[in-house]
């Protein structure tokens, strides 16, 4: 079971990874949403220095996708065109970087509320619509995805989500899921489809809200222990590097 942190404050990739050495960690895991993590003007002389130097420290990369301004939800033409692109460009870099898996959001997608009324009647009568969608679009992402592990994340997760992450699974088109601990999660679809868990982000929710140090707020870790595995990559999301590194000996604690 190796652990890594959130690389989001790290000046750039040498010092995200001399980090996760320094604290003890096998991995690092950058944040696509930060721009100078862009891997879309690295040359292959600069991608082949920074493989060198985490293969040459001992620490593995992976990547958290780019999904907050943007969805694998999204079905205007070219939005959606312009974001698989963007995918493609990004897996094909973080295959030279040796990447191991990335994560990715799925997303959101249109609602539009009644007066008077607490359902969305517009999304009962598209979810097939919007369930096909995240289905094509994911479908491409994992044909981009070479030897990088495409991790689908509880964020905003919803049973269209859900139904379609199933579809992928069952086709056996090399989805995998991140579990997110502090985010909501339906217990029985990550025990249903545990196999295929190749992540789990670690952090605590306290009065300052998620993504703190472990052990400060009201998470029950206790309940993910049997989510763990050889297989599975803990990854530490609280910032900066020093919380991780304590919310990292503090889950050993508790586990223990």
């Amino acid at each position: 079971m190796k652990t890594g942190y959130h690389a989001v404050y790290a000046k750039d990739y040498f010092t995200g990874i001399a980090d996760a050495r320094a604290y003890g960690f096998d991995f690092a895991q950058f944040e696509l949403g930060v721009p100078r993590y862009y891997l879309d003007e690295l040359s292959p002389a600069k991608l082949k220095e920074i493989r060198n130097y985490a293969e040459s420290n001992a620490i593995e990369l992976t990547f958290h996708a780019p999904g907050d301004n943007v969805s694998l939800c999204a079905d205007y033409p070219c939005v959606r065109k312009g974001n698989l692109e963007q995918f493609a460009r990004i897996l094909e870099k973080a295959n030279l970087l040796r990447a191991r898996h990335m994560t990715v959001h799925a997303g959101d997608f249109s609602s539009f509320k009644q007066s008077g009324s607490k359902g969305d009647n517009f999304l009962s009568t598209h979810e097939k619509y919007y369930e096909d969608v995240l289905c094509e679009n994911l479908r491409d992402v994992l044909s981009y995805a070479g030897d990088v592990l495409v991790c689908l994340e509880n964020y905003h997760f919803n049973e269209i989500i859900m139904r379609a992450a199933q579809r992928l699974i069952g086709e056996g088109r090399g989805l995998c899921l991140t579990l997110d601990v502090a985010k909501p999660y339906d217990l029985a679809f990550y025990l249903k489809n545990r196999h295929v868990i190749r992540e789990m982000h670690i952090h605590d929710i306290n009065q300052y809200g998620s993504h703190q140090t472990v052990g400060t707020g009201s998470v029950d870790f206790l309940l993910f222990k049997q989510f763990a595995g050889p297989g599975v990559y803990l990854n530490f999301e609280v910032r900066p590097v020093e919380e991780a590194a304590k919310s990292k000996k503090a889950l050993e604690e508790i586990w223990r």
